[in-house]
């Protein structure tokens, strides 16, 4: 089995941080990919950095060098990775059940969409501000709400998390591009939606936390007011 870990950095958002060697079950192999500007295989030259980033969160399957691998994982550009042990936690659920498609965390302080709104909303933190201040994260909440997802649906960190390359997954993280471009950036509430429908899955995984996971470090974005 190969895996690929997956970070993309566009805008100058983030410097690349460390990745540490992996140790892995026998049979699996893992190989590290950092996409730019510099060596991006997909130039994207209509979007805007963070979406020119988000495409290869959302559509990595769709990226003709990850093509030949069978689990995607994705780290945020502030994540330096300094446990051996990072991809196979992360991935494990996918190697053992076969109707997991997904593994991610829950968000580590809020747990609905709803409530990461209000948050951002009542804000003065420039950096939410700046990221997410004239996107229009209300109506794309209610959005949802109108489309049948409960208001009690969870709130999941989307910066980490691994996935099955296959029909399923992949028929869920095209919807997920779609709504990021026709709504916001805030891809977050987009996941949550999707997630409801998907059932088991989506599996929950559980990192030590999210700011205080003992597998990565979580750094402040380098530069995130561009």
């Amino acid at each position: 089995m190969r895996i690929a870990v997956i970070t993309a950095v566009f805008g100058g958002m983030d410097n690349k941080k460390d990745f540490v060697a992996q140790s892995l079950p026998e049979g699996m192999e893992v190989e590290r990919f950092f996409f730019t500007e510099e060596n991006t295989p997909i130039p994207l030259p209509n979007l805007p950095p963070r979406l020119q980033a988000k495409y290869f969160k959302t559509q990595s399957h769709k990226v003709e060098v990850l093509k030949d691998y069978d689990i995607h994982i994705w780290i945020d550009g502030n994540i330096e990775v300094n446990n051996r042990g990072f991809v196979a936690s992360l991935a494990y659920p996918l190697f053992n059940n076969v109707f997991t498609k997904v593994c991610i965390q829950k968000h580590h302080e809020r747990s609905t969409i709803g409530q990461e709104i209000e948050y951002i909303l009542d804000s003065k933190n420039p950096y939410l501000l700046k990221r997410y201040g004239m996107q229009p994260l209300e109506d794309e909440y209610q959005h949802y709400l109108d489309k049948g997802m409960p208001d009690t649906a969870s709130l999941y960190s989307c910066n980490v998390f691994a996935r099955k390359i296959g029909a399923v997954s992949n028929t869920m993280f095209n919807e997920w591009w779609r709504l990021c471009v026709e709504w916001s950036w805030f891809d977050q509430s987009a996941f949550s939606y999707l997630a409801n429908t998907m059932g088991d899955s989506v599996h929950v995984v559980d990192m030590c936390g999210v700011c205080t996971s003992t597998y990565y470090t979580l750094h402040c974005h380098t530069q995130w007011n561009q």
